[in-house]
């Protein structure tokens, strides 16, 4: 990829959690990467409430995570914790209730978003924030890094609840378009000619290259999934087409001089 500011990503894998790094091959094998093996939590004799909800949606995530919805209880939690099943009601009413705090408490978080955005935009001479698809791309690549175990969670879920009887069915089958809901609000720096009806095309083609990375990525522990998704980029986002559309750093605020807003895609729609 030509933005100068994605050079360093590839060989920076130190500050990395270790289940996020590249692993060299052992011979033959593919063994899946192991998401999980250092979450630990730490009985304490009395919690506020804020930090055993926190401690609850911890335990969920390494469950569901592992065994999924249909196989986890509420036992499985309650013995992950520490404490009696009868305890655990004081906090939460049922199977479904748990769900219904993990999914949005969990994944697709603000701090999610704020993540995603913020050195995605740069300000245009007009003072406009103005954001590059591309760079909020592989910023939803380098933020999963940082968490494969909610990573699992989500990949495990999804599976699950093409089940129409799954409770969180209407979640998962909804997600594309919310997202997408949101990407519409954004004020995009596009290439000329990329129409909204293009650009859903090629979010919808982004997304699931990321969702089907992300697969292989949790079972073979010897990939690469930045340097898998900075070669798919290429394809997706060729530079004969986005150069100056990839990434803020191919605008210099000191030089700029133009209005960038009539090159976005809510003001040329």
């Amino acid at each position: 990829m030509g933005a100068a500011a994605w050079d360093g990503f590839l060989n920076d894998q130190d500050n990395w959690p270790a289940a996020s790094r590249a692993e060299a091959s052992k011979g033959s094998m593919t063994t899946a990467r192991d998401t999980l093996g250092d979450r630990t939590f730490i009985k304490r004799k009395r919690m506020s409430q804020e930090e055993r909800h926190l401690q609850i949606l911890q335990a969920a995530v390494k469950i569901i995570a592992t065994k999924g919805f249909w196989g986890m209880s509420l036992q499985d939690i309650s013995d992950e914790l520490g404490i009696t099943e009868a305890a655990l009601y004081h906090y939460i009413s049922s199977k479904d209730d748990l769900l219904n705090m993990v999914l949005p408490e969990c994944y697709d978080t603000p701090d999610e978003d704020e993540y995603n955005a913020v050195t995605a935009g740069f300000v245009d001479a007009d003072g406009h924030r103005i954001y590059c698809y591309p760079r909020y791309c592989l910023n939803i690549v380098l933020y999963n890094l940082q968490r494969p175990e909610l990573v699992q969670l989500y990949s495990v879920l999804n599976g699950e609840a093409l089940d129409p009887e799954h409770p969180a069915h209407h979640f998962f089958i909804g997600r594309h378009m919310r997202q997408w809901e949101m990407i519409c609000s954004v004020n995009w720096l596009l290439p000329p000619g990329m129409t909204e009806d293009r650009f859903y095309d090629l979010y919808t083609l982004a997304m699931s290259a990321m969702d089907g990375l992300q697969y292989r990525w949790l079972g073979d522990d010897s990939m690469n999934l930045l340097e898998q998704w900075m070669s798919l980029s290429d394809i997706i986002f060729p530079e004969s087409e986005w150069k100056g559309f990839l990434d803020p750093s191919e605008h210099d605020p000191k030089q700029e001089t133009d209005c960038m807003l009539p090159l976005t895609l809510s003001v040329r729609a």
